[in-house]
């Protein structure tokens, strides 16, 4: 899931309560694990294990962009791993809420964890959003932002009982698995660098400079004089050379990163 939010984290904290049992879990008892892992896998076991332990029954962790582009103010998203309610995610798809999760807005905004219900002028649609996620089983959530230096946020969204995201000492350690996940991340899965523009064929780099400018694919066919199938293949191979998932955050994360032109 994704929100946005403003910088008010800081104001709401003392109404936070004590920590329960669960929350003394010692910082080397909750990382060592991290630590040990050998493969991706492994390391999405230890970031569901601990946020159990600290009291979120669900999580999501994605990286999330903006679209560069004045016609298409779109949100790029390219899903790490998820835990969340099938039907939900289901729903969440179906409805295209991606796009107005006010999760993802207030990732731009904060360098801190926030919690889902600080976050402020919410329009009606993010009001829906978030009204239908606690119903879906969300009650409660907070979000821990890792901004990357290209400009996005490794976000990490976890959801549970309003006992636990109102907790001082579970935010801490919800904030201390985050970062030592994006730390191991590294790790084990480098994101793309400079070096995969060599890689990148030129048509590959004009279908994805036309993708961050948000064209489709058939848009994109008529301005290079190719086929929408062509166009297809090219950003297919560039997403697998960039190793994205998603088209877009392909393009977002080139252009932020200095592979293509705005």
């Amino acid at each position: 899931m994704k929100l946005v939010a403003c910088h008010r984290l800081h104001r709401t904290l003392p109404r936070l309560s004590p920590a329960p049992d669960r929350a003394q879990t010692t910082p080397a008892a909750l990382l060592m694990p991290f630590a040990c892992a050998a493969d991706m896998p492994s390391l999405f076991n230890c970031f569901s294990k601990a946020a159990r332990g600290l009291g979120f029954s669900h999580f999501v962790i994605s990286r999330v962009a903006r679209l560069r582009s004045a016609d298409s103010p779109n949100t790029a998203i390219d899903m790490i791993c998820a835990h969340y309610p099938d039907e939900w995610v289901r729903h969440y798809q179906r409805r295209d809420y991606a796009s107005t999760d006010p999760v993802h807005r207030a990732a731009f905004t904060h360098r801190t964890p926030y919690r889902w219900d600080d976050i402020v002028n919410l329009s009606k649609a993010e009001h829906r959003v978030m009204d239908e996620a606690r119903e879906a089983g969300l009650p409660a959530g907070l979000s821990i932002p890792v901004h990357q230096p290209g400009g996005s946020v490794l976000l990490f969204s976890l959801a549970g009982s309003p006992s636990s995201v109102n907790n001082a000492d579970i935010l801490r350690r919800a904030y201390l698995i985050s970062t030592q996940f994006h730390f191991e991340l590294q790790r084990l899965a480098p994101t793309p660098s400079r070096h995969a523009s060599h890689y990148l064929t030129p048509r590959q780099r004009e279908c994805l400079t036309w993708v961050a400018r948000g064209k489709t694919s058939s848009e994109i066919a008529l301005i290079l004089g190719i086929s929408r199938y062509t166009v297809e293949f090219h950003i297919k191979e560039a997403k697998n050379t960039l190793n994205y998932n998603s088209r877009t955050a392909a393009a977002v994360n080139a252009v932020a990163q200095g592979l293509l032109e705005p």
